[in-house]
């Protein structure tokens, strides 16, 4: 596609993670098309930077404490605020096409199409193209399926979780992480600045929005409970930004104060009841609409680009 089509898009993201989860962000955005694929890493250190530097169609940006004066901002401010104000940086040096915002364990997948053809059927009213989220399963699936969750209403969560309901709500739709998934902003719009999960204007309204989930085959695969290890470095980060519920992160916390090894065993006990499913589960889940398999494997794709 042509730099210049109104459908290019690029994606932009800040990271802090290990090198294989880098590595498969950008090649399954690089295979999906992405003109772009534009990472500030947390550390300016990240040894990814000198792995992507020489990357054709990868910007690798390390975030020093320069980056962020320059910004306004410091290094110790939170990372939601810093987040938002690296990404909306991004933003602001793009005059044409889309920037799709996102974390580096959520993957845009289109069970049709190409992304620039779903992007050409936004309605030209739209600011945004929001796709909803599906959360990752760790189940028993036939070889090659991947399984995921997608948001349910409080009835179906009930039948669903029956006395663990209340791990994935009130207002996470029947998911540990976002139900509202993340955006293609389009480029050149002023007075824009991204956040999370949309963009606003600068007095803090929400442009109009397009929205896209399972009914056109449209999914922001997330990653949240794919790898115990990722999971558990990350709980401690998760809980001071408010990554979980309140009555999630009370547990989490919880667990954490215990002393080995029934610290483990029970943040173990709960990562499984969080982000795994038994047949009986997984049952429930189909029978109110909220179960996707999907075929889908990033991790050849990483081999082919980056010979690892």
């Amino acid at each position: 596609m042509s730099a210049t089509s109104p459908q290019v898009w690029r994606v932009g993201a800040i990271m802090n993670e290990p090198l294989p989860e880098v590595l498969r962000f950008c090649a399954w955005y690089m295979h999906l098309g992405a003109a772009e694929v534009v990472i500030c890493f947390d550390d300016p250190a990240d040894p990814a930077i000198a792995v992507l530097q020489d990357q054709p169609g990868v910007r690798a940006v390390p975030c020093t404490a320069a980056f962020w004066a320059d910004l306004g901002h410091r290094p110790d401010d939170s990372f939601v605020t810093r987040q938002n104000a690296a990404l909306s940086w991004i933003y602001r040096d793009l005059t044409e096409g889309w920037l799709l915002n996102v974390d580096a364990d959520e993957f845009v997948y289109l069970e049709a199409g190409r992304v620039a053809d779903f992007l050409a059927k936004v309605p030209s009213t739209a600011v945004s193209a929001r796709i909803v989220t599906a959360e990752r399963l760790l189940a028993e699936a036939p070889r090659g399926e991947v399984l995921f969750r997608r948001p349910m209403g409080y009835e179906e969560r009930k039948a669903v979780y029956g006395a663990d309901a209340a791990l994935f709500g009130p207002r996470r739709a029947g998911l540990v992480g976002h139900p509202q998934g993340k955006s293609f902003v389009r480029c050149g719009v002023p007075g824009l600045s991204l956040r999370q999960h949309w963009p606003r204007w600068g007095r803090g309204e929400e442009p109009r929005e397009a929205i896209y989930d399972h009914r056109e085959g449209a999914h922001l695969l997330h990653m949240i409970g794919a790898d115990y290890a990722i999971w558990r470095g990350k709980l401690d980060w998760r809980c001071r930004s408010r990554g979980f519920t309140s009555g999630l992160t009370t547990q989490i916390e919880a667990a954490l104060a215990l002393a080995p090894p029934q610290r483990d065993q029970t943040l173990q006990d709960l990562f499984r009841r969080l982000h795994g499913a038994d047949a009986e589960r997984l049952a429930r889940l189909a029978a109110v609409d909220a179960l996707l398999r999907l075929d889908w494997d990033p991790d050849p794709l990483v081999a082919a680009r980056f010979g690892v």
